[in-house]
């Protein structure tokens, strides 16, 4: 086995500290050696001069389950630098129950890890056990609380996860069935995770108009398990809440001085992107089955376009993925309603994507000027400009957008750690997230000026620009010289 020399980088370690010129040794997948200089003829000679080398970036909020099993090249996280997806985000996890995909099949978690293996992603996967899914698999969608043999088998599929690796307990309270669910059974869930260092991981149950008492319900739910508490994509959600963003960090700045460990993640976008079922208003909201209730009923149909045209929510702003078009768009060239076409969208498929304008520029400063918020796109790993996978330009473009706003705001060194050394102390996430000896070589080299992203709503300009090499394991994972080689050599990270 060949060492590998990477010569006369800025190296940006992780820590926080700006980069320093010097050289570093990999051997097989271990950094071996760093120093100002480093002889070693026998080397393979990578020659970083005038390039920024930084440990593989880690996407703390990803959902990338299944994508991975069919897009095993994960060229939107790969070229972007990411080296290492925590996927399992908002109360999803296809990973710990019984699932299948492209011809193979798993139960659990142990045997989801064994598809892995047999598919080898081209980067790492670390996964949470989801609400959602957990609750799904045990109870349907059945709105109420469970029976106490219900929620005795969520806590054993969860303390199944765990044991298996899983690094902690998420959810999404605005997806079904979550938002069904009692801040009670919440509690009772996470109380599995007491004794660990893995934390409770939330989408809220409001990001808008009731943000701070969702904030309130988390840290509970976080208490009542291990006490550490990951937000999830950290928002205000439309004008009227704005404001409320001095006192949601004050409640979490106060939550840490009282011992709790708590930190966010967050995309560098102000628009949001998720189901099309979102964009509906109490009580049509709680309807899991709106698109076949709309097929069904031209009075329902009537019924809900009302209402959508009552929702403080601007219908006309909101993007459908497919088309890339708003539906103010899609309405002028329609001569139609926003609120009719919307709602003949939600009768086609309600589950499909939409992207919604609804957070402020400021608030988003404001966030990534703390030192515990760090990247997480929120997206999946699939092939570039392939319009079937797009939903929102995050999934291809979190990273270099939110190293250009960091570093803008607080230096390079500071939007390095947060990419890399901040996700793996979130995650306990062994050997990763420091370019350190004896730690493992996931490694990128890139162009700190030319980093940087073009991905835009349409789908379209999805490859990062600025990225020279990407080394997972201590392997070429991929090279700007020959992009369309990508090494697949991404494995399943367990946590302890």
């Amino acid at each position: 086995m060949k060492k590998i020399l990477i010569r006369n980088g800025f190296l940006c370690d992780g820590t926080g500290r700006e980069p320093e010129k010097g050289d570093l040794l990999l051997f097989g997948d271990t950094i071996e050696e760093i120093a100002p200089e480093i002889h070693c003829p026998d080397a393979e000679d990578v020659d970083a001069s005038g390039l920024l080398v930084t440990p593989g970036f880690i996407d703390v909020h990803a959902h990338s389950d299944i994508r991975k099993i069919l897009y095993n090249e994960c060229r939107t996280k790969l070229l972007q630098g990411v080296t290492l997806e925590v996927d399992g985000n908002c109360g999803s996890s296809a990973s710990c129950v019984p699932g299948e995909c492209a011809g193979y099949t798993w139960k659990d978690l142990n045997e989801y890890k064994e598809v892995l293996k047999k598919v080898r992603p081209a980067v790492h996967t670390i996964a949470l056990c989801g609400h959602n899914s957990v609750r799904r698999a045990v109870m349907g969608d059945r709105n109420r609380a469970p029976e106490k043999e219900e929620l005795e088998k969520m806590k054993a599929i969860l303390r199944a996860s765990l044991e298996a690796g899983a690094a902690g307990f998420s959810s999404g309270l605005t997806y079904f069935p979550g938002k069904f669910a009692a801040t009670e059974e919440l509690c009772a869930l996470a109380g599995t995770l007491a004794g660990t260092q893995k934390p409770y991981v939330s989408h809220i149950r409001s990001e808008g108009d009731d943000l701070l008492a969702a904030a309130d319900e988390a840290l509970k739910i976080a208490q009542a398990g291990s006490g550490r508490f990951q937000f999830s994509h950290i928002k205000t959600m439309f004008p009227r809440n704005f404001h409320k963003i001095d006192s949601l960090l004050e409640k979490l700045e106060s939550g840490k001085k009282e011992g709790m460990y708590i930190a966010a993640d967050r995309y560098p976008y102000v628009r949001s992107a998720t189901v099309l079922h979102q964009i509906l208003p109490p009580p049509y909201d709680k309807n899991v089955a709106v698109s076949k209730d709309l097929a069904s009923s031209e009075a329902y149909c009537q019924e809900v376009e009302e209402a959508l045209k009552r929702s403080p929510r601007d219908i006309s702003t909101t993007i459908l993925a497919r088309t890339g078009k708003t539906f103010g768009e899609l309405a002028e060239e329609q001569g139609a309603a926003p609120e009719h076409l919307a709602m003949l969208a939600l009768k086609e498929n309600n589950m499909q994507s939409a992207v919604y304008l609804c957070m402020s520029e400021e608030n988003l400063e404001r966030i990534l000027l703390k030192d515990w918020v760090c990247a997480g796109s929120d997206g999946i790993s699939a092939q570039l400009d392939d319009p079937a996978t797009f939903n929102h330009p995050r999934a291809a473009g979190t990273f270099p957008r939110f190293f250009r706003m960091v570093s803008r705001l607080r230096g390079t060194g500071e939007a390095v750690r947060r990419m890399t050394s901040l996700p793996a102390e979130i995650y306990h996430i062994p050997r990763r997230g420091l370019l350190k000896k004896g730690f493992m070589a996931d490694l990128v080299i890139l162009d700190e000026k030319t980093y940087d992203s073009k991905a835009d709503f349409k789908g379209e300009n999805q490859t990062p620009l600025g990225v020279r090499k990407v080394f997972v394991s201590g392997r070429t994972a991929y090279d700007c010289a020959c992009p369309e080689e990508i090494g697949r050599f991404g494995e399943f990270v367990a946590i302890e």
